[in-house]
């Protein structure tokens, strides 16, 4: 990843248990669902790829529930010159799938397949 190495924070040392991707074609297009499993993080960790994009991070890959593609900004500053509080848990990451595909039961303004994991992000 390009001086950045994403790990599972849910699977920690232990091997995790990787679900299949669950069908992104089809006759049906897989419902959207809050869902989260150790095994999307895995993937993630293993799959996406990083670069810097202006002071962010930009991770890109496809979402390992539905298999579309999606792009997630990593923002280590906020602007307007305004110092964010460091949490004890700055690494830590939550990324959720931003996928435009078409996912039934998505409430309205949302996007994606509701698929989200927690990467460690290292510099």
């Amino acid at each position: 990843m390009d001086g950045y190495r994403g790990r599972s924070v849910a699977a920690g040392e232990r091997e995790a248990r990787v679900q299949e991707r669950e069908p992104a074609a089809g006759p049906d297009p897989l419902p959207y669902a809050e869902v989260t499993d150790d095994g999307y993080a895995v993937r993630a960790a293993e799959t996406f790829t990083a670069r810097e994009y202006g002071p962010a991070l930009l991770l890109s890959g496809d979402c390992p529930r539905c298999g579309h593609p999606i792009s997630w900004p990593l923002v280590d500053a906020v602007y307007k010159n305004v110092t964010p509080v460091p949490s004890a848990d700055a690494d830590h990451r939550a990324v959720l799938c931003t996928c435009e595909s078409e996912h039934p039961a998505r409430p309205a303004g949302r996007s994606g397949c509701g698929a989200y994991w927690t990467l460690e992000v290292e510099r």
